[in-house]
């Protein structure tokens, strides 16, 4: 009997192939016979399963969310809302191949679409539910005590993506990524920490 190939797996294994590709050599060294070379398939088969090289960027893309969201269900829940949204940032952070390969994916459709309209919808479409959901989190932070509230919580959570992003971008070019953890958790409780509120017992 044939072999019956589940079309949703095979479609994940291409895809991982994409990432472990540019986690090493980069974005440049994509392409249909270097994906296939590394998943073990044919060429032809890449094409079967991804019409188009952006198909395949968009599925890892995907893939990418799907990743960080498996990591953050296995994270210890102890502590305050701001101690646990430290450690869902962490994982975000590009600190070993999967990760690295993840951040890399992410910037290089963040360049495409810089010039590439539907691209740019794409990726506007996925940071603004990132924003959303780190928003819901804050403000149920900020009702909890453990975040400043200041602050509206959209504006707070744009912020927060903006200082992650940054960080992410500079350990991709650190020789010890995991070294910059410690500025990484210092700037977010300094943007998010609660405000002390002022006595009133000024100088006369």
């Amino acid at each position: 009997m044939p072999k019956i190939v589940d079309r949703a797996e095979r479609r994940r294994e291409i895809a991982g192939a994409l990432l472990r590709i540019v986690a090493r050599e980069g974005v440049e060294a994509v392409s249909v016979r270097s994906v296939a070379a590394e998943a073990g398939v044919s060429g032809g088969a890449v094409q079967k399963y991804f019409s188009t090289k952006e198909d395949l960027f968009r599925f890892a893309l995907d893939m990418t969310s799907e990743f960080l969201e498996q990591r953050w269900k296995t994270l210890d829940q102890s502590g305050n809302l701001l101690d646990l949204l430290l450690r869902l940032l962490v994982e975000a952070m590009p600190l070993d191949e999967q990760r690295r390969a993840e951040v890399i994916v992410i910037n290089a459709f963040t360049a495409r679409a810089a010039v590439l309209p539907s691209w740019a919808e794409f990726i506007r479409t996925g940071y603004d539910e990132l924003a959303e959901i780190t928003a819901q989190y804050l403000s149920k932070a900020q009702s909890a005590g453990d975040v400043r509230d200041d602050l509206a919580a959209g504006d707070l959570a744009d912020a927060v993506l903006a200082l992650t992003d940054g960080f992410a971008n500079r350990m991709l070019t650190s020789a010890d990524p995991a070294a910059l953890l410690p500025s990484l958790e210092a700037s977010v409780r300094t943007l998010l920490a609660p405000r002390v509120q002022s006595s009133g017992c000024g100088r006369r």
